[in-house]
């Protein structure tokens, strides 16, 4: 069972993808060490546009190890964190989203939207895996998380969305 939003019709789909990589003993000895390596932190993934209102409807994780090497091989739980660069590291959700496994097409709705300029929707990633046996001469651990987004910039739901929803989204009148 899925969650429907009544979003207008021309609203524009945004796909994000975005790779995250530790090499192993590079940071932390015997462990890929994705919380340590700087570029995982903090990755500018969307320029967000003052005035338009976005959906992030869904979420894919998957890597380069076996999703049993990932499972077995984790030392601190990987999480996966969005914000907003203007608002002073405010996470998008209350916290920190576990990756406990793969997955694909996970609902994770939130809404965003921005008046600043220069806003971008970034994510950070972090967690410490261990090298199992089966792993040996993999340098480099990865893993890659999609968004699906999607930017509304209908004037008439914007409006409803920034009086507080107090209107009807999606009705008869959308524009």
């Amino acid at each position: 069972m899925s969650i429907n939003y009544q979003i207008p019709t021309q609203s524009r789909y945004i796909p994000t993808s975005t790779i995250f990589q530790a090499v192993f003993n590079a940071i932390t000895p015997a462990r890929y060490d994705f919380t340590g390596t700087p570029g995982n932190q903090n990755v500018n993934v969307l320029l967000l546009q003052p005035g338009t209102v976005y959906l992030i409807e869904r979420m894919n994780a998957g890597g380069n190890l076996s999703e049993e090497q990932f499972l077995e091989s984790i030392d601190s739980f990987p999480e996966l964190a969005i914000r907003r660069s203007a608002s002073r590291g405010e996470g998008v959700y209350n916290r920190s989203i576990p990756i406990t496994n793969y997955f694909d097409g996970m609902e994770c709705a939130a809404w965003v939207f921005t008046d600043k300029k220069d806003d971008w929707l970034t994510l950070s990633f972090s967690g410490l895996l261990r090298q199992l046996p089966s792993m040996v001469g993999i340098l480099t651990a990865k893993i890659q998380i999609s968004l699906s987004i999607f930017a509304i910039e209908s004037a008439y739901f914007n409006g409803s969305f920034r009086d507080g929803l107090e209107k009807s989204i999606g009705q008869s009148n959308r524009r």
